[in-house]
C-alpha cells in the first residue's frame, strides 16, 4: 500500500488547472508558479500533492517519502530503481546516462497509472558507470 511522509512543501500558483494531476511532478515556469513536466528532460520542482485549478495554490512536495503516479509497463520500476519524469509528469525507470531523476522507487511498477512511493532527491543526474 503506498503511503507518504511529507518532509518539505511549499505552495505555488497553478499554471493550468492541474486538478487530475495529484501525484504528478510540476516544474517551475514562472515566478512562484508551477506547470505539469512536458519532457523528460524537464528540471522537476517537485510532486503536486493535490488538485488544484489554475490560479490556484499547488501544493509541491520536495523532500520525503511522496505518492507519485507512474508508468512502468514499458520498462517495469523495481524497488530500489531511480526514477524521474516521462513528457507526461509520471515517475518511469531512468536507466540512460545524463537524464535527471526524482528520486529511488519504493515500490513496484509494471503498469501505466500505478501510484508507488519514491524517496524524493530532486536536482539529481543520473551518470552510467562508463559516463
Amino acid at each position: 500500500m503506498a503511503t507518504h511522509n511529507y518532509l518539505d512543501t511549499y505552495s505555488a500558483k497553478a499554471a493550468a488547472d492541474l486538478s487530475a494531476k495529484q501525484y504528478y511532478a510540476v516544474k517551475l515556469s514562472a515566478a512562484d508558479t508551477v506547470a505539469l513536466v512536458a519532457a523528460a528532460t524537464d528540471k522537476v520542482a517537485g510532486i503536486l500533492v493535490n488538485k488544484p485549478k489554475q490560479g490556484q495554490a499547488a501544493t509541491v512536495v520536495t523532500d520525503g517519502i511522496c505518492e507519485c503516479v507512474s508508468d512502468g509497463s514499458g520498462t517495469a520500476i523495481a524497488v530500489g530503481d531511480f526514477v524521474g519524469p516521462d513528457s507526461g509528469g509520471k515517475m518511469v525507470k531512468k536507466a540512460t546516462a545524463d537524464f535527471n531523476i526524482c528520486g529511488v522507487a519504493h515500490d513496484a511498477s509494471s503498469a501505466d497509472g500505478v501510484v508507488i512511493r519514491v524517496r524524493l532527491n530532486l536536482d539529481t543526474f543520473f551518470r552510467s558507470a562508463a559516463g
